[in-house]
């Protein structure tokens, strides 16, 4: 769900926050607002608590929460100024933080629109178009203002723009925006085999689906995406760039090649045994056949705890017929972020299928969630890691 804050300062224009909120209130986004001292003068905040419920925010409330101004910049996808007034201009202009929202808007590292609101008199002075070319070329929108006739009675620009413009843009910004932009992403997925002669081999089920759709979700969300895949029947994901493997030492070999990875998703069912020698050839049939294994390569836990080859943030997989402790457990011993649980039973059928029933594991907490597509499940895995790298910051 895409976040958006509202800042709402002391202008007459005001009420028209409550038809934006209304509208917005249809879609999947989550709005929150400040409402500043002054802005308090011209719209009731009951009028705003019935489309924010308690997501509003006020100068008094930094006194329970010094770090309020930080998690609203850091929390929210974007931050829309509206009405903005010429003194909320100058103050952002000149960087100047004395209350709730200018610290808000300094701290922030997300998209900004101002959407102004005043005399045309003031519009037009020479020090307040200075200040919103200085904004503009910080690279600050604006939304208007509109030519008509204003709120003082007298005509010109100035005038607040339509609110039908004010919510295409919150729309189309939304639309566009990139969770995990240019971050440098590798993806594990399919099988491993390890061969017994020239034609058997042994490996763990995997169809590959979960972690090429992973792989499909980063690369939508702006991510350069590398998927090693073991042995599928898949077309690989656009935008994604593919290597093909066959063992687990091949895949372990790859992953080796690449440096600087931002997130790491291996979700790759890596086969645990392999035999101690492969014959040369074809084993012929008998009624017993014994094989000597020994234990593979585990390339989840020699990544997530080489400090030189650890991407930044690690997720892996556990496919379990056990409980929830396995994968706990797993999460410490292989060094990684997160863990995404599969207890495998009767209700829970994954491998080949098109849904799966996930939970996600970090040293925080454990999420349950119900029967879901591997796409939803894909895109709630890539949610949560941005909701983590976000506390993180």
């Amino acid at each position: 769900m895409k976040k958006v804050l509202f800042i709402i300062t002391g202008s007459i224009a005001a009420t028209k926050c409550l038809e934006i909120f209304k509208t917005l209130n249809s879609y999947d986004i989550k709005m929150s607002c400040i409402l500043t001292k002054d802005g308090e003068k011209y719209i009731k905040i009951n009028q705003v608590k019935k489309y924010l419920k308690n997501n509003i925010f006020f100068d008094r409330s930094e006194k329970s929460n010094k770090m309020l101004h930080i998690n609203l910049s850091r929390k929210n996808d974007l931050i829309v100024v509206c009405p903005a007034t010429a003194n909320s201009i100058a103050k952002f202009s000149y960087g100047l933080g004395d209350n709730l929202a200018s610290n808000t808007l300094l701290a922030s590292n997300k998209k900004i629109v101002f959407v102004p609101a005043m005399n045309s008199q003031m519009w037009n002075n020479k020090a307040n178009k200075k200040n919103v070319e200085c904004l503009k070329n910080r690279g600050i929108d604006f939304i208007g203002p509109d030519i008509g006739k204003l709120k003082c009675g007298e005509f010109g620009v100035g005038r607040i723009t339509n609110t039908k413009n004010i919510i295409r843009y919150i729309l189309q910004t939304l639309n566009n925006i990139k969770y995990l932009n240019k971050k440098k992403c590798l993806v594990t997925a399919g099988p491993t085999i390890e061969m017994i002669d020239p034609i058997r081999y042994i490996s763990n089920q995997s169809s590959g689906k979960q972690g090429y759709e992973v792989a499909s979700q980063l690369a939508l969300n702006g991510a350069k995406v590398i998927l090693i895949s073991g042995p599928t029947s898949l077309d690989p994901p656009p935008d994604v760039k593919l290597i093909k493997i066959k063992t687990s030492q091949e895949m372990y070999n790859e992953i080796n090649k690449i440096s600087n990875i931002d997130i790491g998703i291996f979700t790759a069912a890596v086969s645990d045994f392999k035999t101690i020698k492969i014959k040369n050839q074809k084993i012929k049939k008998n009624n017993c056949i014994k094989l000597n294994l020994e234990k593979n390569i585990d390339i989840l836990e020699k990544i997530g705890n080489n400090k030189n080859k650890r991407p930044k943030f690690l997720v892996g997989f556990a496919a379990e017929t056990g409980g929830k402790l396995l994968a706990e457990k797993k999460l410490i011993k292989k060094n990684c972020d997160m863990i995404i649980y599969n207890k495998i039973d009767k209700s829970n059928k994954v491998f080949g299928e098109d849904s799966n029933k996930i939970s996600i594991i970090t040293k925080r907490e454990i999420k349950n969630y119900k029967k879901m597509t591997k796409v939803n499940c894909a895109k709630q895995i890539i949610k949560s890691i941005y909701n983590s790298l976000n506390k993180n910051e």
